[in-house]
């Protein structure tokens, strides 16, 4: 299966032509580089995968790949971007036998400028994948060996997400960056092109077949921003406008790029009206109180592994969660493909993103979390779905942290940073245990809470957070609660006898027993005083983890409309 569609919703251009599909491929086990190229692998999915054709799970940390394109005169009068997805983990790129760059990080997008190497007609492109068992890489769920083991799933090498061609003026539109300032009732637009010379920009909004207006904006000092101020939405009709899961209102925005009055390029995006905060120890959408009944979603699939298996397939995961019953999902471990933002934006799905860990702590892993996360935020920036931001989970990576000052520091560099970048949304600087006073709240991983246990574990949550869950303390030595929100981001996980691999509870005997459970434990939950909001584990099963409320193949163990009366 082909992935066709259009990669990147919220960034979308209107000349391009997809490279997804047949590639020449071949193993390098000597790095040699000169190669011949036995094999055809279908991108955008891992040679590990079943469906790039080949299916192996065989090492191989050198990996090439290699084929032709057409393209027309006319669309080589101005600028031509190939755009990568993903690749894990080094790309270096070849057109027409001309290198034209690497990109280092194995989750996150970049783009080369190839104009100048190509000519009408047939053009060639290489691409070279470095990747390894390093754990100083951030590799999220993915083993750091051959096999998967506990927790930690297929290794993924090469490119796994889309690859595609732009063709653009030759000064193009670089981000659209639109901020809602809700409060005011009104958005911030934030423009970059790649010169700012003799430039001017226009946006119009529109909400459905709804035209909203248009600004005209001119770039100052190597930016251009504007505010746009919805006048005609007073306050008994605002709820016209806001994004909320309920009601995922999606503001259209196209963006116009004129030089010396000519238009020469234009982009397609949306946002939404909505606005995630704390006070005290709440948490608020759009300023109304805020419960979160999240999901954990890996976001992994028997045939494809991290690369969804089709567009439609990544609309289902998004559909199920919210037909299950839950509001969000806390996306685990994985820079997703953007489409899957995009669904929960326009179905109306509350997002944590997630930074994918390294397991070492190293100058090296610290500058690569560093970049990766950076480049997480560039491209999500306009989702609305995303209300918050994960860059350490359990202290992967940072094990000492109970203790160590500086592991402490570069925990709160992350979070300094995220918060630098983007201030609109909320931040776990290490969730589930161990955690520090540079956080927006508390995350609690808690997998021992039982039916029985429940009420009495939980009768004083901040007895909770003086303790240790799973034999690790909520907060490193030294620091003390205040006063943020608490929410319980990881529990449940349980598993049926009859399901192989494993879960983190006792396993359930059949159906019947699972569905007492999960009524039991979830009224409980429900119940914990003081605590905002709770993320189950998990939503499918994944390899050897089989604890999913689906199986691996989105078969729900307990009737879909049973699970929305629990987790609703």
């Amino acid at each position: 299966m082909r992935r066709e569609e259009f990669p990147n919703p919220a960034f979308v251009r209107r000349r391009w032509k997809t490279l997804n599909g047949a590639w020449r491929f071949a193993f390098d086990g000597d790095n040699i580089g000169k190669i011949e190229y036995p094999m055809e692998i279908q991108v955008p999915f891992c040679y590990q995968s079943k469906m790039s054709g080949i299916g192996t799970d065989e090492y191989h940390e050198n990996v090439w790949y290699n084929r032709t394109f057409t393209v027309a005169k006319e669309e080589l009068e101005g600028e031509v971007l190939l755009r990568f997805g993903a690749v894990d983990y080094t790309a270096k790129v070849w057109v027409n036998g001309e290198y034209v760059g690497r990109h280092d990080g194995g989750n996150t997008p970049f783009a080369f400028e190839i104009r100048k190497y190509l000519h009408a007609g047939e053009n060639e492109v290489t691409v070279k994948a470095e990747d390894s068992f390093s754990k100083e890489l951030p590799r999220g769920k993915q083993m750091w060996g051959q096999k998967p083991q506990g927790c930690c799933y297929t290794n993924t090498t090469g490119i796994w997400q889309s690859v595609w061609l732009e063709f653009t003026g030759k000064n193009y539109i670089t981000s659209v960056h639109i901020t809602p300032e809700f409060d005011q009732n009104r958005a911030k637009l934030t423009i970059r092109a790649k010169e700012e010379k003799n430039i001017s920009l226009k946006a119009e909004l529109s909400l459905g077949d709804r035209d909203l207006g248009e600004i005209m904006i001119t770039p100052k000092e190597g930016k251009a921003e504007g505010l746009f101020t919805f006048e005609e939405f007073g306050p008994e009709a605002v709820f016209k406008l806001w994004w909320t899961p309920e009601i995922p209102n999606l503001i259209d925005v196209k963006v116009t790029l004129f030089e010396d009055g000519k238009e020469i390029d234009q982009i397609d995006t949306y946002f939404g009206m909505r606005k995630i905060h704390k006070e005290g120890d709440k948490i608020f959408l759009n300023n109304n109180l805020l419960y979160q009944r999240l999901v954990l979603d890996q976001g992994y699939w028997p045939e494809s592994l991290m690369t969804p298996p089709s567009n439609e397939a990544i609309k289902k995961d998004v559909e199920l969660t919210k037909a299950m019953g839950f509001n969000g999902a806390r996306k685990h471990q994985k820079i997703d493909d953007p489409r899957y933002y995009y669904w929960a934006d326009k179905l109306g799905l509350l997002v944590w993103g997630e930074l994918p860990s390294a397991y070492d702590f190293t100058a090296y892993s610290r500058k690569r979390l560093m970049d990766e996360m950076y480049a997480f935020i560039q491209r999500d920036y306009n989702h609305p779905c995303i209300i918050s931001w994960v860059p350490m989970n359990e202290s992967w990576g940072i094990y000492e942290i109970a203790d160590n000052e500086q592991q402490r520091n570069y925990a709160r560099a992350l979070y300094y940073m995220i918060k630098g970048e983007d201030d609109t949304r909320l931040v776990s600087s290490n969730d589930g245990w161990d955690q520090i006073d540079t956080t927006d709240f508390c995350g609690i991983h808690d997998y021992g809470i039982t039916p029985a246990n429940a009420k009495e574990r939980y009768a004083d949550v901040y007895e909770v957070l003086k303790s240790s869950v799973n034999f690790k303390p909520v907060y490193a030595r030294g620091v003390e609660y205040n006063g943020v929100p608490i929410l319980l981001t990881e529990m449940g996980g349980v598993k049926l006898k009859s399901a192989e691999g494993w879960g983190y509870s006792t396993d359930m005997k059949n159906e019947e027993e699972m569905l007492q459970y999960l009524q039991e434990i979830m009224k409980a939950v429900r119940g914990f005083k003081n605590v905002q909001g709770f993320c189950y584990t998990q939503l499918t099963d994944v390899m050897q983890e089989t604890n999913g409320l689906l199986d691996a193949d989105r078969n729900p163990k307990v009737p879909l409309d049973t699970m929305r009366k629990i987790f609703g």
